[in-house]
């Protein structure tokens, strides 16, 4: 049974019912929807066929809304997209103009003001370079130094620079106030520069009495590796953007990165998400190619608690085989993750309170016993939680009558949600969750499962252990 949790992004390619039914149904956990390619429209009737996809297989599914960020964008292309060939010349106007493979604009109108001549752009995650020949109060003449495809609303860097922007512009605002009102359950916050960026959003949400919401930061830039740790304290998530972070530092330095950010998210006992490329040979292919094998298998390693796909399954031929074949893959790394040596690093560097000292001795217990699951019975999750962050040997069922907190614990480690109903008593939860459980696993007689919880029934502690023998 997969641990390591998926998140799945709607596009054209999947955005339909059957398609996500699919996806959710080959191992997806978490759906994303990209507001960069998406308006309100598409995340409406995106978000109704999610809830019917929840209904029609019973499990909870995640929703992440993904916002656009202090970025520039370029404008929409007359074919999509447009190609643009190397040595050739193309014009970015500071005004609206038909986008195309000769001229194009970009969504901020002083965008060129502080460009200068010889100056590089870089599109396509850094694939196609431009660089400024020519300079003009209407335009800049570009000459293609490295050509490729470009697509509409795609991301537009100045080499070695930055443009100064205010975190939260009018449309993230408005995205920000939309998540609210659909009861959305992650914000990725894109392009995120220190935590004064994500301070702003969660003083939105606070704003709005909204304390549902978790916050996912994404580290795409050199301005937020520089503040990573600041950035990690005020995050319920951390999400590695490889495909723009490669483009800011030399991108032999993208794993290291990538793991010491890693490191930093585990310390504060964080979410911690990778994206960017894993199947990306699946946008054409039926089968992976065998680099790309490796690449999630070392994401297992790493200690990752979630897998991002995005062109996979927006734009890609085959999105819920792409599903399909990550869940695979991760359930054989999984089978050769150290998780013994990791319980001990994990609860030596945690917290020693009650619930912290339980989640370990739940972990160390579940392996030494081999234990076919552990069971806990949680309002806000946060017991999951914390057993989630040490990695155990087994699957972790959390049953819960809170349908948002079923939610959040789509994107936790081995973590399985469900639902129960409200117990009144410590022996009514150990009935229910046991029998609950058979449902999920086929139990043999001499089964051991692992019951954790807080007794007595209203205390805000977990602080009991119950071994159980099928």
């Amino acid at each position: 049974m997969k641990k390591t949790k998926i998140i799945a992004t709607v596009g054209p390619a999947s955005f339909n019912i059957e398609t996500i039914y699919d996806m959710v149904l080959n191992g997806a956990d978490v759906i994303r929807i990209n507001l960069s390619h998406a308006d309100f429209k598409f995340c409406d009737k995106t978000i109704k066929m999610i809830r019917e996809v929840e209904k029609k297989l019973d499990k909870p599914i995640g929703i992440m809304l993904d916002l656009c960020g202090p970025c520039v964008r370029v404008d929409k292309f007359i074919e999509k997209t447009a190609t643009l060939q190397k040595d050739k010349e193309i014009k970015l106007y500071n005004y609206p103009v038909i986008c195309n493979n000769i001229q194009f604009s970009v969504d901020c109108p002083d965008y060129i003001k502080n460009i200068m001549v010889d100056d590089e752009l870089l599109l396509n995650d850094g694939k196609i370079v431009l660089k400024v020949i020519e300079k003009t109060n209407d335009y800049l003449n570009l000459l293609i130094v490295e050509g490729g495809t470009v697509r509409s609303n795609e991301s537009i860097y100045l080499k070695n620079k930055s443009i100064s922007m205010p975190f939260i512009n009018e449309k993230d605002h408005d995205a920000i106030l939309y998540g609210i009102k659909k009861n959305i359950d992650f914000l990725a916050l894109s392009y995120v520069r220190d935590e004064q960026d994500v301070l702003s959003v969660i003083d939105m949400l606070i704003e709005k009495s909204n304390n549902h919401i978790q916050i996912i930061s994404k580290i795409e830039n050199m301005s937020a590796i520089n503040n990573l740790e600041e950035i990690v304290k005020v995050s319920d998530g951390i999400m590695v953007a490889r495909g723009d972070l490669a483009i800011e530092v030399s991108f032999e330095k993208l794993p290291t990165l990538s793991k010491m950010i890693l490191n930093k998210t585990r310390e504060y006992e964080k979410i911690g998400i990778i994206a960017t490329d894993f199947l990306l040979s699946m946008e054409e292919e039926l089968r992976p190619a065998r680099s790309e094998i490796t690449d999630i298998y070392n994401a297992v390693m790493d200690k990752c608690d979630a897998i991002l796909l995005s062109g996979e399954t927006t734009v890609g031929k085959h999105p819920a085989l792409a599903v399909d074949t990550l869940s695979k893959i991760l359930i054989s790394a999984e089978e050769d993750f150290d998780y013994e040596e990791n319980i001990k690093e994990t609860f030596k560097n945690s917290l020693k309170d009650i619930t912290s000292n339980i989640a370990y001795s739940v972990a160390t217990t579940a392996k030494n016993l081999s234990a076919r699951c552990i069971i806990t019975n949680t309002n806000s999750g946060y017991t999951a939680l914390k057993i989630s962050h040490i990695k155990c040997t087994c699957p972790i069922i959390a049953f819960s009558p809170n349908n948002d907190t079923l939610r959040l614990l789509t994107l936790n480690y081995g973590v399985i949600p469900k639902k129960s109903i409200e117990c009144k008593s410590t022996d009514t939860i150990v009935k229910m969750c046991v029998k609950k459980a058979r449902s999920e696993f086929d139990f043999e007689e001499g089964d051991i499962v692992i019951i954790t919880g807080g007794f007595p029934i209203n205390t805000k502690n977990t602080n009991f252990m119950k071994i159980e023998v099928i």
